[in-house]
């Protein structure tokens, strides 16, 4: 996993691009942030979007599917 992730914590979400393409990336998803940056992930095909906005924070993402091992975890405020 790319470290960049890191460096959008703490910053305000202006507005989201998706793009699609028949060749590769199939799918890029640009979140773009209020101090003119802007944050790209991509997939060769479709990416998978959940289907909606859940209530929680941090203690139920770690919850959720915890079989799963966390490679990343960057909030903001902490160190």
């Amino acid at each position: 996993m790319k470290s960049a992730i890191k460096g959008i914590v703490g910053k305000r979400i202006s507005g989201v691009i998706v793009k699609e393409n028949e060749s590769r990336p199939g799918e890029q998803v640009f979140l773009l942030f209020d101090d003119n940056t802007y944050y790209e992930t991509y997939a060769d095909g479709p990416l998978g979007m959940a289907g909606g906005i859940d209530k929680g924070g941090a203690a139920e993402v770690r919850n959720y599917m915890s079989n799963r091992k966390i490679v990343l975890e960057a909030l903001s405020g902490s160190k």
